[in-house]
Protein backbone atom coordinates (compact mmCIF):
# COMPACT_ATOMS: atom_id res chain seq x y z
CA UNK A 1 0.00 0.00 0.00
CA UNK A 2 2.98 2.52 0.65
CA UNK A 3 4.02 1.63 -2.13
CA UNK A 4 1.49 2.44 -4.28
CA UNK A 5 0.50 6.16 -2.19
CA UNK A 6 4.39 6.54 -2.77
CA UNK A 7 4.16 6.50 -6.36
CA UNK A 8 0.93 8.49 -6.40
CA UNK A 9 1.87 11.21 -3.72
CA UNK A 10 5.45 11.77 -4.34
CA UNK A 11 7.05 13.43 -7.41
CA UNK A 12 10.99 12.63 -8.23
CA UNK A 13 10.68 9.72 -5.67
CA UNK A 14 14.17 8.49 -6.23
CA UNK A 15 15.73 11.73 -5.36
CA UNK A 16 16.13 11.24 -1.47
CA UNK A 17 18.92 13.51 -1.19
CA UNK A 18 16.66 17.05 -2.36
CA UNK A 19 15.20 18.08 1.13
CA UNK A 20 11.79 18.76 -0.67
CA UNK A 21 11.44 15.00 -1.19
CA UNK A 22 12.20 14.39 2.04
CA UNK A 23 9.76 16.91 3.46
CA UNK A 24 7.00 15.09 0.93
CA UNK A 25 7.84 11.21 2.40
CA UNK A 26 7.59 12.64 5.97
CA UNK A 27 4.01 14.49 5.37
CA UNK A 28 3.01 11.00 3.73
CA UNK A 29 4.02 9.35 6.72
CA UNK A 30 2.44 11.33 9.01
CA UNK A 31 -1.22 11.32 6.80
CA UNK A 32 -1.21 7.77 6.96
CA UNK A 33 -0.33 7.32 10.62
CA UNK A 34 -3.19 10.06 11.63
CA UNK A 35 -5.33 7.58 9.13
CA UNK A 36 -4.50 4.32 10.90
CA UNK A 37 -4.23 4.98 14.37
CA UNK A 38 -7.24 7.20 14.73
CA UNK A 39 -9.04 3.14 13.17
CA UNK A 40 -7.13 1.48 15.96
CA UNK A 41 -8.52 4.34 18.85
CA UNK A 42 -12.04 4.01 17.26
CA UNK A 43 -12.04 0.54 16.97
CA UNK A 44 -10.10 -0.20 21.01
CA UNK A 45 -12.22 2.35 23.06
CA UNK A 46 -15.52 0.12 21.41
CA UNK A 47 -14.35 -3.17 22.05
CA UNK A 48 -12.72 -2.14 25.72
CA UNK A 49 -16.04 -0.44 26.75
CA UNK A 50 -17.98 -3.61 25.07
CA UNK A 51 -15.25 -6.01 26.91
CA UNK A 52 -15.11 -3.95 30.24
CA UNK A 53 -10.91 -3.93 29.69
CA UNK A 54 -9.24 -1.06 30.81
CA UNK A 55 -6.28 -2.48 29.40
CA UNK A 56 -7.51 -2.62 25.71
CA UNK A 57 -9.56 0.88 26.78
CA UNK A 58 -5.71 2.57 27.23
CA UNK A 59 -4.12 1.17 24.66
CA UNK A 60 -7.03 2.53 22.35
CA UNK A 61 -6.51 6.22 24.06
CA UNK A 62 -2.41 5.34 23.51
CA UNK A 63 -3.19 5.10 20.16
CA UNK A 64 -5.16 8.71 20.18
CA UNK A 65 -2.10 9.78 21.37
CA UNK A 66 -0.17 8.87 18.44
CA UNK A 67 -2.66 10.27 15.99
CA UNK A 68 -1.95 13.23 18.16
CA UNK A 69 1.23 13.08 17.52
CA UNK A 70 0.95 12.63 14.36
CA UNK A 71 -0.95 15.47 14.14
CA UNK A 72 1.96 17.69 15.59
CA UNK A 73 4.33 16.01 13.54
CA UNK A 74 2.48 16.68 10.33
CA UNK A 75 1.96 21.01 11.36
CA UNK A 76 5.52 20.93 11.78
CA UNK A 77 6.06 19.41 8.55
CA UNK A 78 3.56 22.11 6.79
CA UNK A 79 5.73 24.72 8.45
CA UNK A 80 9.17 23.21 7.46
CA UNK A 81 7.64 23.47 3.43
CA UNK A 82 8.07 27.45 4.26
CA UNK A 83 11.32 28.38 2.30
CA UNK A 84 14.25 30.46 3.65
CA UNK A 85 13.30 34.35 4.20
CA UNK A 86 14.91 37.42 5.50
CA UNK A 87 13.92 36.29 9.38
CA UNK A 88 15.07 32.50 8.56
CA UNK A 89 17.62 32.28 6.07
CA UNK A 90 18.25 28.80 6.48
CA UNK A 91 14.59 27.71 6.63
CA UNK A 92 12.39 26.38 8.75
CA UNK A 93 13.29 22.76 8.67
CA UNK A 94 14.18 22.94 12.42
CA UNK A 95 10.44 23.69 13.37
CA UNK A 96 9.85 19.91 13.42
CA UNK A 97 12.17 19.40 16.48
CA UNK A 98 10.03 21.58 18.30
CA UNK A 99 7.39 20.19 17.84
CA UNK A 100 8.85 16.73 18.35
CA UNK A 101 9.29 18.22 21.75
CA UNK A 102 5.86 19.15 22.18
CA UNK A 103 4.79 15.71 20.86
CA UNK A 104 6.78 13.96 23.28
CA UNK A 105 5.71 15.54 26.22
CA UNK A 106 1.82 14.81 25.18
CA UNK A 107 2.69 11.22 25.01
CA UNK A 108 4.07 10.81 28.65
CA UNK A 109 1.28 13.26 30.19
CA UNK A 110 -1.33 10.81 28.66
CA UNK A 111 1.27 7.69 30.16
CA UNK A 112 0.87 9.42 33.26
CA UNK A 113 -3.13 9.76 33.30
CA UNK A 114 -3.37 6.26 32.09
CA UNK A 115 -1.34 4.73 35.22
CA UNK A 116 -4.04 6.81 37.25
CA UNK A 117 -6.83 5.31 35.28
CA UNK A 118 -5.26 1.66 35.48
CA UNK A 119 -4.89 2.42 39.52
CA UNK A 120 -8.17 2.55 40.28
CA UNK A 121 -8.94 -0.48 37.93
CA UNK A 122 -6.63 -2.71 40.31
CA UNK A 123 -7.88 -1.09 43.22
CA UNK A 124 -12.02 -1.54 42.05
CA UNK A 125 -11.20 -4.13 39.57
CA UNK A 126 -13.89 -5.68 37.18
CA UNK A 127 -14.01 -8.91 35.22
CA UNK A 128 -13.74 -8.26 31.19
CA UNK A 129 -15.11 -9.99 29.20
CA UNK A 130 -13.45 -12.06 26.40
CA UNK A 131 -14.59 -13.57 22.96
CA UNK A 132 -13.82 -13.64 19.20
CA UNK A 133 -13.93 -9.42 18.58
CA UNK A 134 -11.23 -8.71 21.64
CA UNK A 135 -8.78 -11.13 19.91
CA UNK A 136 -9.02 -10.24 16.42
CA UNK A 137 -8.76 -6.60 17.12
CA UNK A 138 -5.61 -7.03 19.10
CA UNK A 139 -3.94 -9.14 16.97
CA UNK A 140 -4.79 -7.46 13.78
CA UNK A 141 -3.36 -3.67 16.01
CA UNK A 142 -0.14 -5.42 16.47
CA UNK A 143 -0.04 -6.37 12.58
CA UNK A 144 -0.72 -2.60 11.56
CA UNK A 145 1.46 -1.30 14.88
CA UNK A 146 4.32 -3.50 13.25
CA UNK A 147 3.43 -2.13 9.56
CA UNK A 148 3.90 1.42 10.89
CA UNK A 149 6.78 0.69 12.38
CA UNK A 150 8.69 -0.43 9.26
CA UNK A 151 7.18 2.10 6.64
CA UNK A 152 8.00 4.65 9.70
CA UNK A 153 12.07 3.26 9.84
CA UNK A 154 12.53 3.25 6.22
CA UNK A 155 10.99 6.97 6.38
CA UNK A 156 13.21 8.12 8.88
CA UNK A 157 15.97 7.10 7.35
CA UNK A 158 15.08 8.74 3.96
CA UNK A 159 14.43 12.34 5.38
CA UNK A 160 16.98 11.81 8.67
CA UNK A 161 13.66 13.10 10.76
CA UNK A 162 13.93 12.65 14.62
CA UNK A 163 10.14 13.04 14.65
CA UNK A 164 10.06 10.17 12.02
CA UNK A 165 12.74 8.02 14.15
CA UNK A 166 10.86 8.57 17.46
CA UNK A 167 7.39 7.59 15.73
CA UNK A 168 8.42 4.34 14.43
CA UNK A 169 10.21 3.45 18.29
CA UNK A 170 6.73 4.34 19.58
CA UNK A 171 5.01 1.59 17.20
CA UNK A 172 7.29 -1.05 18.26
CA UNK A 173 6.68 -0.25 21.62
CA UNK A 174 3.13 -0.22 21.00
CA UNK A 175 3.04 -3.55 19.32
CA UNK A 176 4.87 -5.12 22.29
CA UNK A 177 2.12 -3.47 24.92
CA UNK A 178 -0.55 -4.80 22.51
CA UNK A 179 0.69 -7.83 23.03
CA UNK A 180 0.86 -7.84 27.05
CA UNK A 181 -2.80 -6.74 26.45
CA UNK A 182 -3.39 -10.08 24.35
CA UNK A 183 -1.56 -12.06 26.79
CA UNK A 184 -3.52 -10.42 29.45
CA UNK A 185 -7.06 -11.07 28.16
CA UNK A 186 -6.30 -14.56 27.70
CA UNK A 187 -4.93 -15.41 30.64
CA UNK A 188 -8.13 -13.66 32.77
CA UNK A 189 -10.21 -15.69 30.72
CA UNK A 190 -8.31 -18.68 31.33
CA UNK A 191 -7.42 -18.43 35.35
CA UNK A 192 -10.49 -15.62 36.21
CA UNK A 193 -7.33 -13.71 37.46
CA UNK A 194 -8.22 -10.17 37.12
CA UNK A 195 -4.87 -8.77 36.01
CA UNK A 196 -6.74 -6.03 34.08
CA UNK A 197 -6.14 -3.05 35.62
CA UNK A 198 -2.10 -4.38 35.97
CA UNK A 199 -1.73 -5.31 32.43
CA UNK A 200 -3.06 -1.39 32.21
CA UNK A 201 -0.40 0.06 34.10
CA UNK A 202 2.32 -2.29 32.45
CA UNK A 203 0.79 -0.33 28.72
CA UNK A 204 0.81 3.50 30.63
CA UNK A 205 4.87 2.08 31.37
CA UNK A 206 5.00 2.11 27.33
CA UNK A 207 3.87 5.01 26.76
CA UNK A 208 5.53 7.26 29.00
CA UNK A 209 9.27 5.38 28.35
CA UNK A 210 8.52 6.20 24.81
CA UNK A 211 7.17 9.67 25.36
CA UNK A 212 10.44 10.01 27.68
CA UNK A 213 12.61 8.58 24.98
CA UNK A 214 10.92 10.71 22.02
CA UNK A 215 11.75 13.91 24.30
CA UNK A 216 15.19 12.79 24.94
CA UNK A 217 16.13 12.07 20.94
CA UNK A 218 14.72 15.51 19.65
CA UNK A 219 16.46 17.03 22.73
CA UNK A 220 19.62 15.21 21.73
CA UNK A 221 18.84 16.68 17.65
CA UNK A 222 18.56 20.22 18.98
CA UNK A 223 21.91 20.53 21.19
CA UNK A 224 23.63 18.96 18.29
CA UNK A 225 24.62 15.33 16.85
CA UNK A 226 27.58 14.20 15.33
CA UNK A 227 27.70 14.50 11.63
CA UNK A 228 26.82 11.84 8.97
CA UNK A 229 30.12 10.05 8.56
CA UNK A 230 29.38 8.87 4.81
CA UNK A 231 28.70 12.70 4.46
CA UNK A 232 31.70 14.30 5.43
CA UNK A 233 33.78 11.42 3.76
CA UNK A 234 32.18 12.34 0.58
CA UNK A 235 33.51 16.13 0.90
CA UNK A 236 36.86 14.69 2.26
CA UNK A 237 37.29 12.86 -1.08
CA UNK A 238 36.05 15.56 -3.08
CA UNK A 239 38.80 17.20 -1.61
CA UNK A 240 41.32 14.61 -2.46
CA UNK A 241 40.70 14.84 -5.99
CA UNK A 242 42.63 18.50 -6.12
CA UNK A 243 46.73 17.85 -5.27
CA UNK A 244 47.17 21.61 -4.48
CA UNK A 245 44.71 21.22 -1.25
CA UNK A 246 46.98 20.20 1.43
CA UNK A 247 44.86 19.54 4.46
CA UNK A 248 41.21 19.79 5.58
CA UNK A 249 40.69 21.49 8.90
CA UNK A 250 37.02 22.12 10.81
CA UNK A 251 35.04 20.75 8.56
CA UNK A 252 31.56 20.61 10.43
CA UNK A 253 27.92 19.96 8.47
CA UNK A 254 25.47 22.67 10.43
CA UNK A 255 22.11 20.76 9.96
CA UNK A 256 18.77 22.95 9.90
CA UNK A 257 16.71 20.20 9.68
CA UNK A 258 15.07 17.80 6.75
CA UNK A 259 18.70 17.54 4.92
CA UNK A 260 19.37 21.04 4.67
CA UNK A 261 22.86 21.62 5.89
CA UNK A 262 25.67 24.00 5.70
CA UNK A 263 29.09 23.13 4.89
CA UNK A 264 31.98 25.20 6.60
CA UNK A 265 35.41 23.90 6.09
CA UNK A 266 39.36 25.30 5.98
CA UNK A 267 41.50 24.06 3.33
CA UNK A 268 45.39 24.48 3.32
CA UNK A 269 47.30 25.56 0.50
CA UNK A 270 50.34 28.00 -0.92
CA UNK A 271 49.74 31.12 -2.22
CA UNK A 272 51.83 29.95 -5.60
CA UNK A 273 49.03 27.94 -5.80
CA UNK A 274 46.87 30.57 -5.17
CA UNK A 275 44.72 30.59 -8.71
CA UNK A 276 44.00 26.56 -8.64
CA UNK A 277 42.96 26.45 -5.05
CA UNK A 278 40.32 29.67 -5.46
CA UNK A 279 38.91 27.20 -8.72
CA UNK A 280 39.22 23.79 -6.49
CA UNK A 281 36.87 25.12 -4.33
CA UNK A 282 34.85 26.68 -6.33
CA UNK A 283 34.37 23.60 -7.99
CA UNK A 284 33.94 21.72 -4.42
CA UNK A 285 31.52 24.20 -3.74
CA UNK A 286 29.29 23.49 -7.08
CA UNK A 287 29.76 19.80 -6.35
CA UNK A 288 28.40 19.88 -2.68
CA UNK A 289 25.42 22.06 -4.20
CA UNK A 290 24.59 19.51 -7.19
CA UNK A 291 24.85 16.56 -4.73
CA UNK A 292 23.43 17.49 -1.10
CA UNK A 293 21.15 20.97 -2.33
CA UNK A 294 23.45 22.58 0.46
CA UNK A 295 25.36 25.64 1.10
CA UNK A 296 28.94 25.69 1.29
CA UNK A 297 31.70 28.18 2.98
CA UNK A 298 35.09 27.48 2.35
CA UNK A 299 38.27 29.93 3.57
CA UNK A 300 41.45 28.70 2.49
CA UNK A 301 44.45 29.19 4.58
CA UNK A 302 47.69 29.70 3.36
CA UNK A 303 50.55 27.45 4.71
CA UNK A 304 54.31 28.66 5.04
CA UNK A 305 56.68 25.66 5.14
CA UNK A 306 59.38 26.70 6.93
CA UNK A 307 60.38 23.69 9.44
CA UNK A 308 63.32 25.89 10.72
CA UNK A 309 60.33 28.38 12.20
CA UNK A 310 58.06 25.82 12.86
CA UNK A 311 60.44 23.48 15.02
CA UNK A 312 61.90 26.92 17.32
CA UNK A 313 57.71 27.53 17.92
CA UNK A 314 57.26 24.31 18.92
CA UNK A 315 59.96 24.20 21.16
CA UNK A 316 58.81 27.27 22.73
CA UNK A 317 55.66 25.85 23.72
CA UNK A 318 56.84 22.62 25.03
CA UNK A 319 58.94 24.68 27.33
CA UNK A 320 55.46 26.16 28.32
CA UNK A 321 53.67 22.73 28.83
CA UNK A 322 56.27 20.94 31.02
CA UNK A 323 54.80 23.55 33.48
CA UNK A 324 51.93 21.89 34.08
CA UNK A 325 52.25 18.06 32.07
CA UNK A 326 55.06 16.72 30.24
CA UNK A 327 52.81 14.47 28.54
CA UNK A 328 50.96 16.84 27.18
CA UNK A 329 51.25 17.17 22.98
CA UNK A 330 50.77 19.06 20.67
CA UNK A 331 48.69 18.32 17.43
CA UNK A 332 47.51 19.24 13.73
CA UNK A 333 50.79 22.65 13.73
CA UNK A 334 50.84 25.02 11.36
CA UNK A 335 52.10 28.34 10.24
CA UNK A 336 49.54 30.49 8.22
CA UNK A 337 49.60 33.50 6.36
CA UNK A 338 47.91 36.55 7.40
CA UNK A 339 48.63 39.87 5.81
CA UNK A 340 50.79 41.31 8.31
CA UNK A 341 50.45 38.59 10.71
CA UNK A 342 51.23 34.91 10.85
CA UNK A 343 48.76 32.93 12.89
CA UNK A 344 50.42 29.83 14.77
CA UNK A 345 47.44 27.46 14.68
CA UNK A 346 47.49 23.76 16.79
CA UNK A 347 45.38 20.84 18.70
CA UNK A 348 46.23 20.99 22.02
CA UNK A 349 45.81 17.06 23.53
CA UNK A 350 46.15 17.62 27.47
CA UNK A 351 44.03 15.24 30.39
CA UNK A 352 40.67 16.63 31.87
CA UNK A 353 42.68 16.87 34.88
CA UNK A 354 43.94 20.30 33.03
CA UNK A 355 40.83 21.12 31.99
CA UNK A 356 39.81 24.06 34.79
CA UNK A 357 43.19 24.99 33.69
CA UNK A 358 42.93 25.61 30.17
CA UNK A 359 42.41 29.45 30.07
CA UNK A 360 45.77 29.37 32.21
CA UNK A 361 47.92 27.01 29.42
CA UNK A 362 46.39 29.42 26.67
CA UNK A 363 47.45 32.13 28.41
CA UNK A 364 50.58 31.27 28.95
CA UNK A 365 51.60 30.12 25.42
CA UNK A 366 50.35 33.00 24.38
CA UNK A 367 52.47 35.34 25.97
CA UNK A 368 55.67 33.25 25.57
CA UNK A 369 54.96 33.04 21.72
CA UNK A 370 53.63 36.40 20.65
CA UNK A 371 56.46 37.97 23.06
CA UNK A 372 59.01 35.92 20.58
CA UNK A 373 57.57 38.04 17.77
CA UNK A 374 54.87 40.59 17.81
CA UNK A 375 53.64 39.54 14.32
CA UNK A 376 52.85 36.00 15.89
CA UNK A 377 49.29 35.41 16.64
CA UNK A 378 47.60 32.63 18.18
CA UNK A 379 44.87 30.02 17.70
CA UNK A 380 44.75 26.78 20.06
CA UNK A 381 42.17 24.06 19.53
CA UNK A 382 42.16 22.57 23.30
CA UNK A 383 41.51 18.49 23.26
CA UNK A 384 40.74 16.49 26.12
CA UNK A 385 43.01 13.31 26.05
CA UNK A 386 40.70 9.95 26.71
CA UNK A 387 43.60 8.27 28.72
CA UNK A 388 44.36 9.22 32.33
CA UNK A 389 48.24 10.95 32.03
CA UNK A 390 49.76 11.50 35.34
CA UNK A 391 50.26 15.30 37.17
CA UNK A 392 53.47 16.38 38.05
Amino acid sequence: MMSLLIRLFIKNEEDILNPNVKKAYATLSSIVGITLNLLLCTTKIIIGLLSHSVAISADGFNNLSDAGTNVVSLLGFKIAKFGKGSMHPFGHGRIEWIMGIFASIAVILMGIKLVETSAQAITSPQAPSFNAAVVIVLILSIFVKVYMYCYNKKFAKITDSETLKATAVDCISDSFATSAVLISSVFSYMTHWKIDGYCGVLVSIFITFAGIKSLWEVLGRIMGKAADEDILETILQMTREYSEIIAVHNLMLHDYGFGYFVVSMRVDGYKKDNEKLYAAVNEIGYSLYQKFHCDCFIQIDYLLNDETVMDYIKEKIYAVLKKYNAEIKIDNFRLIENGTYTNVVFNMLYPSELQKREDEIYKDITEKIESENPGYRTIIKGIIRRERLSLR
